[in-house]
């Protein structure tokens, strides 16, 4: 199916911190980027920065570009939001699949210097609302303190293409087309009738023969 993509302004994105003061967001509009700092982040404190997109409700994937600006490795977990629940479904990163853990969203291991575009797709009854980021705060048994430096690009919300209305339409004309022949094809029977006459024909003889007995 062809898939329609919605680029979001970063600068209309607004970005909050689970803890304050903790993640430092800043919007850059002419590069269309959010970029995240941060320090002595607790491993497995699950503090995060998210922003709620009312547009998540009509589309069914968001995918994002991350990239890690710093000398160590970035663990990143990115979940969409359902009223508060989780409603990840499956995702990809640089394209391929990855495997999801329960009660989880995309959970992903950046390289110094390096980067990754993660996608996932979402659903539910609930309509989703809300991305959120756990960087570097999402290992349940890392004690350590982390500090970093992210920057999100190229983000976007996913959809496939709805069928057009006219495309169902053009398969009526091709039917009474189909039926017409059909019709024809009845009327070139109708010569089949003649047979009725020539078996009466045969039947009388048959009588005559009777009568000379």
């Amino acid at each position: 199916p062809e898939i329609v993509e919605t680029v979001l302004d970063a600068e209309e994105l607004t970005f909050n911190s689970s803890s304050e003061g903790l993640y430092t967001v800043k919007a850059d509009a002419e590069a269309n980027t959010v970029n995240v700092t941060y320090a002595a982040v607790k491993g497995n404190s699950y503090h995060n920065v998210s922003a709620n997109i009312a547009a998540l409700a009509d589309n069914s994937a968001f995918s994002v570009k991350v990239v890690n600006n710093r000398e160590a490795e970035v663990t990143l977990r990115l979940d969409v939001m359902a009223a508060g629940s989780l409603c990840v479904t499956s995702a990809k990163v640089n394209g391929e699949a990855i495997e999801l853990n329960a009660n989880e969203g995309a959970v992903v291991k950046i390289a110094a210097k390096g980067e990754a575009v993660i996608e996932v797709v979402y659903g539910g009854e609930v309509p989703a609302d809300q991305v959120l980021f756990m960087i570097d705060s999402c290992v349940w048994n890392d004690e350590a303190a982390h500090s970093g430096d992210v920057t999100f690009s190229e983000m976007k919300l996913l959809a496939e293409k709805a069928e057009q209305p006219g495309e169902g339409e053009t398969e009526q004309p091709g039917e009474g087309e189909t039926e017409q022949p059909e019709q024809g094809g009845e009327e070139a029977g109708q010569p089949e009738q003649s047979e009725q006459p020539d078996e009466g024909e045969t039947e009388q003889p048959e009588a005559d023969a009777g009568a000379v007995a």
